[in-house]
Formats: structure tokens, sequence, C-alpha cells
């Protein structure tokens, strides 16, 4: 294979990205699982227009429900390590 991929992704629980706003002027976009290159630039589009004071698509992603990684706080490093393990060990099959 000439290209691949090697380095981290960021995979929400349900697989669709997460946006919100910290604060009134600092808008973020995360955890595209893995579709980055269209995500992004869809995420990005939408924060621009959000800033320009029209936030109705942003606003929309905003208000999505994302689950918790299960575990909490003491298993979520030990459980995402094991499930990187795992499906990289899947790749090589």
């Amino acid at each position: 294979m000439p290209y691949a991929w090697g380095g981290t992704l960021s995979v929400t629980m349900n697989r669709m990205p997460k946006f919100g706003r910290l604060g009134q002027n600092l808008y973020y976009g995360q955890g595209y699982s893995g579709h980055g290159v269209a995500m992004a630039n869809m995420g990005g589009h939408l924060i621009a227009e959000a800033i320009k004071g029209q936030a109705e698509g942003f606003d929309c992603l905003a208000n999505l429900k994302h689950r918790k990684f299960p575990g909490g706080r003491w298993l979520r490093w030990p459980g995402l390590v094991a499930g990187m393990l795992f499906y990289a060990a899947l790749d090589r099959v």
C-alpha cells in the first residue's frame, strides 16, 4: 500500500462529531471518528457561520447528546488502550 494513516483518531461513542462552545466566543469541533477530512471542513464552515451570527447548523450539531465512555474516569484509558490493541490486531490479520 503506497499510503496509510498512522496518526491518532478522536472517536466518539456514537461516531458523531461533537461541537460546542466554551464561553461566549470560543467554539470547538472534535471527535470526527476517522472522517476528519470531510467533517472538519464542514465543522469549520459551521463554526465560521456561527461566529458571523448564523448558528442554526452549528447549534443543531452542538445540541446532539453524546454518550460517555463506559468505565468512567478510572477505566477510560485502560479500555481505550485495550480497544486500540484489539482492533490493531484485527487490522493485521
